[in-house]
């Protein structure tokens, strides 16, 4: 039996140029199929050139799909008309996107589940998901109580999950969760884009992981091209940190935002956030 290799590909985030790395680099390396995690869309711009890549790769490759937690935004915002995005920080990038994408994005992302099995004969099965195999926002964190919990009731030995953008391998028991790292706003290793490999035979499936150098200067170069960097000021900022530094820090300077407007005003609501408390958060985590 042959060595049979997927290439696992995870949390874009509109990261075209890096998509396009890792493919490339997967077809240098015969990838056999190609097996998509979600969050394909949102945080960088032109999402519109992401989803024509996928659509290409549906249409030229063996391709398994399903969908992450920024898809599942989409639909949400879209079914509920009085969520209110505005084009600020706090929402800025969410409502650009939404309003990037096409029926066909939002019947594609709808087509799909959070999660699913992988069976092939003469190879061992296993289940991936987005974040876990129940929500597709769940963080799986290494030896959190819900990880060890995941694991001890999976019925394969093998769980591959995104979302939560580091590489890693991690045994529980004689079972093992796989994450492949993010393609797009990647953490560690300098920003550089990531990808999975996974290798099959009669034994099971062992991991190769990638960390790609591209052109980070592109993507960021887009951000002020699109609009995106005015319609979410300082979101782009920390993105675009996160692009060139592999330093992940939006969850804390949203966290530190919302914790200086309702110290300077009483009170705080999401996405009513003053753009002066974003540019002191972003100040005080040393971002330019």
């Amino acid at each position: 039996m042959k060595d049979y290799k997927i290439a696992v590909i995870g949390d874009i985030h509109s990261n075209y140029v890096g998509l396009e790395k890792c493919i490339e680099h997967a077809l240098s390396r015969k990838a056999d199929e190609f097996l998509f995690l979600g969050d394909y869309i949102s945080d960088c711009p032109y999402p519109q050139k992401t989803m024509q890549i996928v659509y290409e790769m549906n249409n030229n490759y063996k391709c398994s799909f399903i969908r992450g937690n920024r898809e599942d935004y989409m639909l949400n915002h879209r079914k509920n008309p009085k969520e209110r995005w505005t084009y600020s920080s706090a929402s800025g990038s969410l409502l650009y996107t939404y309003e990037n994408l096409t029926e066909k994005d939002f019947s594609f992302f709808e087509s799909l589940d959070i999660k699913g099995y992988y069976e092939k004969e003469g190879y061992q099965p296993f289940r991936y998901c987005h974040g876990s195999l129940v929500r597709s926002n769940e963080i799986l964190e290494p030896g959190a109580e819900n990880t060890v919990q995941l694991m001890s009731d999976l019925d394969v030995d093998l769980l591959v999950s995104g979302h939560v953008h580091f590489q890693e391998e991690k045994s529980y028991g004689e079972k093992k969760i796989l994450h492949p790292g993010a393609v797009g706003v990647s953490w560690y290793f300098d920003g550089k884009t990531q990808y999975m490999m996974l290798h099959g035979d009669k034994n099971g499936w062992e991991a190769e992981f990638f960390q790609l150098k591209y052109d980070v200067e592109k993507i960021v170069k887009d951000f002020e091209n699109s609009g995106l960097l005015e319609k979410a000021p300082y979101w782009s900022k920390i993105t675009i940190h996160t692009l060139r530094t592999g330093k992940d820090h939006n969850l804390a300077c949203l966290n530190r935002a919302m914790q200086l407007c309702e110290e300077a005003e009483g009170t705080v609501t999401w996405p009513d956030i003053p753009e002066k408390y974003w540019q002191q958060a972003v100040k005080e985590f040393g971002i330019i």
